[in-house]
């Protein structure tokens, strides 16, 4: 009995700290790094997984045993897609009107798993439905609020700037391409359509149709609360000493094991429509090392 209030302060002291970080950790994914190399949301998504692939046997110096449970490559083919979705929608759709959107997902996918999956116990169901909503509303109206209604009407000197400043950069990245082919370079790119418009202006072409980037964010954002929301349900189903901080680790693993998937799907798409392996590889996005570090 003794050891009861000390988890539940560990409990909430758990839940603070990790407020804290997932509430920041997409702010280096708007900042000038990510900015002046227009990072692609999987290169950043590697980044992530690595961090926490290295990170995660910190675990070890607080007394916890290394294992692994499988069910954390589950975990990692949930929260990796739901990631790069993520930062896709940060890139262009905006940072607090995304994580609005991917926030009140996360109430809602987790307290579908909670409440009516796991059937765990609440003292009103009215009342959770009701808070539920409310804090999903709450979430939704703020990120609404907090995002101007007109982009183009609004825009100021230093938007100006900075808009300026990011096709002066897009030039730069296309002198800088080793392929001049236009034909090559519209098989590596098979959704974007190239105009000489500043990047948040332009489309994104998907199966004959095209879509904004903003509008594609907001549906990113959506994915990831949704799909990505219900990364940590397998260890529900991890038993022993894998449950709990014994998770960690295999979280990692899998997270790690899935972004490599990731890449070599990707390569397999490239190499599919180039037919070489030289230049699959060639085409796929750099990590800017010494950027993004």
């Amino acid at each position: 009995m003794a050891s009861e209030p000390s988890s539940y302060v560990l409990g909430w002291f758990a839940a603070f700290v990790g407020t804290i970080g997932f509430g920041s950790f997409a702010v280096p994914i708007k900042g000038d790094a990510a900015n002046s190399v227009d990072i692609d949301p999987l290169v950043m998504q590697s980044y992530k997984s690595l961090m926490c692939f290295l990170t995660s046997w910190l675990v070890v110096l607080l007394g916890q045993k290394v294992t692994f449970t499988w069910w954390g490559l589950v975990s990692g083919l949930f929260w990796v897609p739901g990631g790069a979705f993520n930062i896709f929608a940060i890139r262009n759709a905006g940072l607090a009107i995304s994580q609005g959107i991917v926030a009140s997902s996360i109430v809602m996918v987790s307290f579908v798993w909670g409440n009516l999956i796991f059937r765990e116990p609440v003292k009103s169901q009215t009342m959770a439905y009701a808070a539920v909503w409310i804090m999903m509303t709450g979430l939704y109206g703020m990120s609404y609020y907090s995002t101007a209604e007109s982009l183009p009407a609004s825009r100021s000197v230093s938007s100006i700037e900075e808009e300026n400043n990011e096709e002066e950069q897009d030039l730069m990245r296309k002198k800088s391409d080793a392929f001049d082919n236009d034909s090559l370079r519209s098989l590596s790119e098979p959704l974007e359509i190239t105009q000489p418009t500043p990047r948040r202006g332009r489309s994104i072409l998907i199966c004959g149709k095209t879509y904004s980037r903003h509008t594609l964010g907001l549906v990113s954002a959506l994915i990831c609360g949704t799909w990505g929301g219900s990364c940590l349900v397998p260890m529900h189903y991890s038993t022993g000493d894998t449950n709990g901080l014994g998770y960690v680790i295999s979280f990692s693993i899998g997270a790690l094991a899935v972004t490599v998937l990731l890449w070599i799907l990707r390569f397999a798409y490239h190499l599919f429509k180039l037919k070489s392996p030289k230049e699959a590889y060639a085409v796929l996005p750099p990590f800017h090392f010494r950027v993004m570090w």
